[in-house]
């Protein structure tokens, strides 16, 4: 007998939307080059997710890996290192990203973000 991995993401996906809150996310998806004007041009697309941000403890701030400012996030949704969230008019930037993932299916990521 399998678990549930679905119901278990259905269940993470509400609680994150509950107590997080939807952010806009960028992500660069490519470079154009205008041989006419030598410019070259980058493609960036935009998503919202779910997230819960917290911050970490002071004792997992580390100075190197993990520095004072920055934030933890539970997303429900796919996010990239090298994305971009906006919180309160600021962007910070995905450093790091691990998913939940025990199955097949991912069930939530948590993701490191600094201004």
């Amino acid at each position: 007998m399998s678990f549930d991995y679905a119901s278990t993401k259905g269940t993470a996906d509400r609680l994150i939307n509950t107590f997080g809150a939807s952010l806009g996310f960028s992500r660069e998806t490519g470079e154009t080059f205008d041989p006419a004007t030598g410019q070259t041009t980058s493609t960036t697309e935009t998503f919202n997710r779910d997230v819960v941000w917290t911050e970490y403890r002071n004792q997992e701030i580390d100075g190197t890996t993990v520095e004072r400012g920055d934030a933890r996030l539970i997303i429900s949704g796919e996010v990239k290192i090298g994305d971009k969230v906006t919180k309160n008019n600021t962007e910070w930037r995905i450093l790091d990203v691990s998913p939940l993932q025990p199955a097949d299916l991912a069930v939530i990521h948590i993701a490191q973000a600094r201004q």
